[in-house]
């Protein structure tokens, strides 16, 4: 993680971004650190990893903001180790089998591809 300090956040900000993008970057202050900049996406797996939630205005992909959308087997996707550990639950009791599939031939027809 490269530093930087409190001046050079000023002065040379699009340095700091690339390097906050890469590998996250320590802003100091009289020669003690006092911030971590970070990406987006580390910041968000950062909090998913503590299992806190991701504010709203940082889903982001690729510039676009992904909204919140159901889901359409209709689990619970706001905590996604619970819905993950149910979907597992479920695919192993083949619960969801027809609905699965009628999603994968929704994607098929959107993308054109051959999926398994």
């Amino acid at each position: 993680m490269q530093a930087f300090t409190s001046i050079d956040l000023q002065k040379q900000t699009g340095d700091v971004q690339r390097a906050a993008s890469r590998e996250g970057a320590v802003i100091t202050s009289h020669g003690k650190p006092r911030n971590v900049m970070l990406s987006v996406e580390e910041f968000c797996r950062l909090k998913r990893i503590a299992q806190e939630a991701v504010p709203p205005s940082l889903l982001t992909c690729g510039g676009v903001t992904v909204r919140h959308a159901r889901d359409p087997l209709g689990y619970d996707i706001r905590n996604f180790r619970t819905a993950a550990r149910q979907m597992a639950e479920d695919a192993l009791a083949a619960t969801n089998d027809d609905a699965v599939e009628a999603e994968l031939a929704a994607v098929r027809k959107k993308f054109g591809r051959r999926l398994p």
